[in-house]
């Protein structure tokens, strides 16, 4: 007889600079599970503070949802299914590249990264005719559409843009989301995706408000906002080479 898991624990980030997209905002403080919020923050420093309130903290998985992403109930909920019924390193959900792609046109996933220059944004989208068969499958790029990372995977990989560390002599620099994959291909760390969770993508929307309002850090939990103060700009614990 097969042995339930337990439930793993999730802690989901939003990260956002601006803040103010009201159709992602109000869904925050009604998803079952612990929500931490950074705003005003700039992008970078702010993922280091998350990842170490997590680290902190008896989380099981990091899970990451950019700013502009609409995240409701259902998603996380399906999520949490997929993560109690197998031990994912990392598995995210569906979005669409941006507002002219919703709800049926290139999704943020691809089956190739172009790991031999680390071209920014070499990618070839999913169509939804593209997609597999099956509801879980195997992928090497997927954007922070609510991306769970277990926890050792966090205690093992850093965030950062390509060129922040490692001064590749790339002319542009590279996303977070894109660095993440190549660290997880570097290190032999499958990236999976559940295309059950599909969310709407509002890559346009919203004001940038860094330098104008004091950064904060709060938590929604329970619904209940707590407030968690003024993060810190934190230096990470290790460079890449």
């Amino acid at each position: 007889m097969k042995s339930k898991r337990n439930t793993p624990k999730i802690l989901l980030f939003r990260g956002s600079p601006r803040s103010n997209i009201e159709e992602v905002e109000k869904w925050n403080d009604k998803l079952p599970c612990d929500v931490l919020c950074v705003r005003y923050m700039q992008e970078i420093p702010a993922y280091w503070w998350a990842r170490e309130y997590f680290l902190e903290n008896d989380y099981d998985y990091f899970v990451i949802a950019t700013d502009d992403i609409v995240v409701k109930p259902e998603h996380i909920r399906q999520l949490q299914s997929d993560l109690n019924e197998r031990d994912f390193q990392v598995l995210a959900g569906m979005m669409n590249v941006d507002e002219i792609h919703w709800p049926d046109g290139y999704h943020n996933i691809c089956f190739d990264l172009a790991i031999q220059d680390r071209k920014l944004r070499y990618y070839n989208w999913l169509m939804p005719k593209e997609l597999p068969k099956e509801d879980i499958f195997r992928v090497k790029f997927t954007g922070f559409g609510l991306t769970a990372i277990r926890r050792d995977v966090m205690e093992l990989l850093q965030f950062a843009g390509d060129g922040f560390y490692r001064g590749h002599g790339m002319e542009f620099g590279a996303s977070l989301d894109l660095v993440f994959c190549w660290d997880c291909h570097d290190n032999g760390i499958p990236i999976y995706c559940d295309k059950r969770i599909k969310m709407q993508h509002l890559r346009t929307h919203g004001e940038h408000q860094v330098g104008k309002r004091n950064p904060r850090a709060f938590l929604y939990k329970g619904g209940e906002e707590i407030a968690l103060g003024k993060p810190d700009n934190i230096s990470p614990q290790r460079a890449y080479i």
